[in-house]
């Protein structure tokens, strides 16, 4: 097997634009663009590949289904606040994994901030009405925020992006997304746009109240550093100033790499090498248990995979 890189899919919307670098969701697969699997979607290459590709545990969790989702999110307008049901709920409702996911903020204007759970309690009884006038804006967290701020957004939390940044986001495979509220905003015809009042009803956690969501860690050059761990995936960050080996003997898992500054190549213990580029990103096989990354004089990447 060899390091994979796949075409961007770009996806422009009212508030900015959405790039899916890995996906596998249907109608938005990812295509490889190097190699003896070049023009071939993901899923063709996991069908291919099985247990190579994924890992062994994530073939009898997942068949042949790519577990993760990667975007980078340019937001120009504030998005509307969201939540995401978990997979029991999903599961029951629609048939599909749900949606836990996390963010990395690449860039951020000043001033710009973010919305992670509740600043405070409010009663069940009270939402739909807060919805309906727009008082539940007084209820939601909102944190500025600034380039290298990390958050985890598990299912049940609401949240929603705001103007003036881009970030990654990592998440569980799955389209499933209930609009909360939308700013009062209307479209050009006069009307508002829909909302999933009732469905979100169930799906979200008025428990989650939090004034400091952010991921605490200590960024440390030419080391590995753990961001996100939960049982849906593992995200780390590596800053790089010189050659860094990567072994993940035992892992049993894919690697995406996210490029977020810089650039850098990516050696197979079987000779094979890789450009990765800012803005890009790429698969490493479960197969393949070692890599060595040579940063062009500096690079920061992110590192996400199931295990």
């Amino acid at each position: 097997m060899q390091i994979l890189k796949f075409s961007p899919i770009y996806k422009p919307t009212l508030w900015g634009a959405e790039t899916w670098v890995v996906s596998a969701v249907k109608g938005s697969e990812s295509i490889a663009t190097n190699g003896d699997d070049k023009g071939l979607t993901l899923p063709e290459i996991i069908n291919r590949y099985g247990a190579d590709f994924l890992g062994k545990k994530n073939v009898e969790e997942f068949g042949t289904e790519f577990p993760l989702l990667i975007k980078f999110i340019d937001a120009r307008q504030d998005l509307s606040i969201q939540v995401h049901p978990d997979d029991a709920l999903s599961a029951k409702r629609h048939g599909k994994k749900g949606k836990n996911e996390m963010w990395y903020v690449i860039n951020a204007d000043r001033g710009s901030q973010l919305i992670a759970g509740f600043r405070q309690k409010i009663e069940i009884s009270d939402y739909a009405q807060k919805v309906a006038d727009g008082s539940i804006e007084d209820d939601l967290n909102k944190v500025n925020v600034c380039e290298g701020d990390c958050f985890y957004i598990p299912a049940g939390r609401v949240h929603g992006i705001g103007a003036g940044m881009v970030i990654a986001e990592i998440q569980q495979t799955s389209d499933v997304t209930y609009r909360i509220y939308d700013y009062l905003r209307r479209d050009r015809d006069g009307n508002l746009r829909e909302l999933h009042t009732q469905l979100a009803l169930e799906a979200i956690n008025f428990q989650d109240i939090t004034t400091d969501p952010k991921v605490s860690y200590t960024e440390i050059r030419d080391a590995v550093v753990g961001l996100v761990e939960c049982p849906f995936f593992t995200t780390n960050e590596l800053k790089l100033t010189k050659p860094f080996n990567r072994d993940t003997t035992g892992m049993d898992s894919f690697r995406v790499y996210i490029c977020l500054e810089g650039q850098c190549c990516f050696l197979s213990p079987e000779g094979q090498g890789i450009f990765l580029h800012q803005g890009e990103a790429l698969v490493v096989p479960a197969s393949i248990t070692s890599v060595t990354i040579v940063p062009d004089e500096g690079v920061k990447l992110l590192e996400s995979y199931v295990a």
